[in-house]
């Protein structure tokens, strides 16, 4: 569930809307091989292949960036939308994440959707000149303790180059462990962002280090400034068209050598993910 979630940021709404809806028949290990600037840039989900449904979860995430609904409610509503189009689930499947209409299902979606939008602002906001200068280092933490028994963060920071601090995780901002922590090319469960979510369905996040701390920890000198870190311009994006913006997204894909899109540009995953 949703919960706690702050104002929203005129960059997270950016980033939703900069998003490219993306129909496919691909499953979640075939979603999985999609590169991060991907996967930031599209609305998808495993084997929805219908433009309608993306445009409806995808105005399900902005009324809840937008604060104008509340979770049960836009669930509620796309529950209605999906049962109107005369969905019917595999009987084996009811209820669970395969089941397009089910409750697990569309709070996967939308919290995804809506933390990577949500990461995405604070993200920005974080590196700041001012921001960064005041806070110039971030410690990973578990924000739902004891839900994510099936992934080892600590080993997961390990593999990417962390420092520990006892049992804390904190790096600077710059520091590359950000964007390795994510890296579907590393872990298949990674969604691509230097960010939180780092990883699809994770509830680990950040919290700002300050400058002395940070100081303190050893991470800088008194008198040192950190370089501000590469910021995916989602502005640039909002500017071309979302035709532009759609067939950018499939000469990405296409030029990994991932799949093919069909004339009703559905993409279909090469080896029978499709």
């Amino acid at each position: 569930m949703i919960v706690n979630r702050p104002m929203p940021f005129v960059e997270a709404l950016g980033a939703a809307h900069a998003r490219s809806l993306l129909p496919t028949t691909g499953r979640t290990v075939d979603l999985q091989q999609l590169d991060g600037g991907v996967k930031r840039r599209a609305m998808m989900s495993a084997t929805v292949d219908t433009v309608q449904r993306l445009q409806e979860y995808a105005d399900g995430v902005d009324s809840l960036l937008a604060g104008n609904k509340s979770e049960a409610e836009v669930r509620a509503w796309l529950k209605e939308q999906i049962a109107a189009a005369g969905y019917q689930p595999d009987p084996e499947q009811r209820g669970g994440l395969q089941d397009l209409g089910s409750s697990p299902r569309l709070n996967l979606i939308l919290e995804t959707n809506v933390a990577t939008a949500e990461g995405y602002g604070r993200y920005v906001q974080g590196v700041q000149p001012d921001v960064l200068d005041e806070f110039p280092a971030q410690e990973l933490f578990d924000a739902a303790p004891g839900g994510e028994h099936r992934r080892d963060w600590a080993a997961r920071w390990q593999a990417c180059g962390g420092e520990f601090f006892g049992r804390r995780m904190i790096a600077l901002k710059s520091d590359p462990v950000w964007s390795r922590l994510g890296d579907p090319d590393r872990f298949p469960d990674g969604l691509g962002n230097p960010y939180p979510p780092f990883a699809f369905n994770s509830k680990w996040d950040v919290r700002d280090i300050d400058r002395d701390e940070a100081i303190d920890l050893g991470l800088l000198a008194p008198d040192e400034t950190v370089p501000a870190p590469t910021v995916d311009d989602f502005s640039a994006d909002l500017q071309a068209p979302p035709d532009v913006r759609s067939s950018w997204l499939r000469e990405a894909i296409v030029a990994q050598g991932l799949g093919q899109f069909d004339a009703d540009g559905v993409l279909h995953f090469a080896g029978g993910g499709g």
